[in-house]
């Protein structure tokens, strides 16, 4: 079996150039590419978001009320639903615009976007879990007040 290893941004942009060759402006829109992708996945995370909130806005006073433990967990679960919706709109879904910053080099350039990339994505990640967790303690309190426990 091949094993991958995690490149580098420097090493990144070093494969791009074997893989697409020195074009500059290949490179670039390449990275750009990365960008769009990420902001689609951030964005379908985000209407997740609006969908559990849409929802308990309609169902939430009822289940809150069913009693201690769904209202508990559906605070729980609120709190880190709106956590994820935060750090994707302050990581992934930041707008900048790829040619509105440079470095010294267009090469530096390019590092630097895909440093940028890189963080975005781990925000995206962050966000992910957080949004799994907010939805663990959204459904723990629904079935809570199914149950009627």
């Amino acid at each position: 079996m091949i094993r991958l290893r995690v490149l580098a941004p420097k090493e990144e942009l070093e494969y791009l150039k074997e893989v697409h060759g020195e074009d500059r402006s290949k490179l670039f829109s390449v990275l750009i590419g990365h960008f769009e992708v990420l902001q689609n996945r951030a964005q379908m995370l985000l209407s997740l978001i609006a969908i559990c909130l849409t929802i308990t806005g309609f169902s939430g006073p009822q289940i809150a009320q069913s009693g201690p433990a769904a209202r508990t967990l559906l605070a729980i679960g609120l709190s880190f639903v709106l956590g994820a919706a935060l750090i994707l709109v302050m990581g992934p879904l930041q707008l900048r615009w790829g040619t509105q910053r440079r470095a010294d080099t267009v090469d530096n350039s390019l590092v630097a976007l895909i440093e940028r990339r890189n963080t975005r994505t781990r925000k995206y990640h962050v966000a992910s879990v957080v949004l799994v967790i907010g939805l663990a303690g959204y459904m723990g309190s629904l079935l809570t007040y199914m149950l009627g426990l």
